[in-house]
């Protein structure tokens, strides 16, 4: 095989792989979990910005307060001096601070609202990434738990299949031994009718012994009986 065969392999591996992970509901699920954690993490991150321009915000608006404070005091104390352009300066500058604080505070107010819809969103979305987090984990419990049944169901038919062929294997061994039972009986009834056979050949010679040792000893008692002494062998 040439490199760019085996190349071109690997590259049509890899791309059925990825077309099968992109079919795979676990592979999608995951996806879509980290899609919602990247979300999460944005949204925090914008919240925590948020935050920080609203306590920026809020000492901005501390200093203006402070400041007002100072040129009212300051145009008051010209009054009692009785300098009036030092009182009008005083008072122009309180009227422009007055203003910077009110922009201030409703700028305070639009980053507290905005903080405060910001921390529910990113907590309703924690929530949400936590229940499908809890929902794919029992997806998996569940998909193990079918798998395990599928296992069990198939290693009871497995075993059914074997049992049966089992069975059947006993049973085929059983004629078997049944044939040559019988076969052994047959051959034992013929070796009976088998002139020629060994066994039918011992039978004839124990016979023949037999006859033989009886008329011997019939031979015996007839000597016996005329009174000859038994024969000395």
């Amino acid at each position: 095989m040439t490199i760019k065969r085996r190349i071109t392999r690997i590259v049509q591996a890899n791309r059925y792989a990825a077309a099968e992970a992109k079919e795979d509901p676990r592979v999608q699920a995951q996806n879509a979990q980290q899609a919602q954690r990247a979300l999460l993490d944005q949204a925090r991150r914008g919240a925590a910005d948020v935050a920080a321009h609203h306590h920026r915000v809020g000492l901005a608006a501390n200093e203006a307060a402070d400041y007002v404070n100072r040129v009212e005091a300051a145009a008051a104390a010209a009054v009692q001096r009785g300098d009036d352009d030092a009182a009008r300066a005083a008072i122009r500058e309180s009227m422009t601070a007055r203003r910077r604080l009110e922009t201030l505070t409703r700028q305070l107010h639009e980053a507290e609202q905005q903080a405060r819809r910001l921390h529910d969103d990113v907590q309703r979305l924690e929530q949400r990434v936590q229940q499908n987090a809890m929902e794919y984990d029992a997806m998996l419990a569940r998909r193990a738990a079918a798998q395990a049944a599928i296992g069990v169901h198939d290693a009871l038919a497995s075993s059914s299949r074997e049992a049966a062929a089992i069975d059947a294997a006993r049973r085929r061994a059983e004629l078997e031994v049944r044939r040559f039972e019988a076969q052994a009986q047959a051959r034992e009834e013929l070796s009976w009718t088998d002139p020629s056979s060994p066994r039918l050949q011992q039978a004839f010679e124990e016979l023949e012994a037999d006859a033989a040792a009886q008329q011997e000893l019939e031979e015996l008692k007839r000597r016996n009986g005329r009174g000859y002494p038994p024969v000395q062998r």
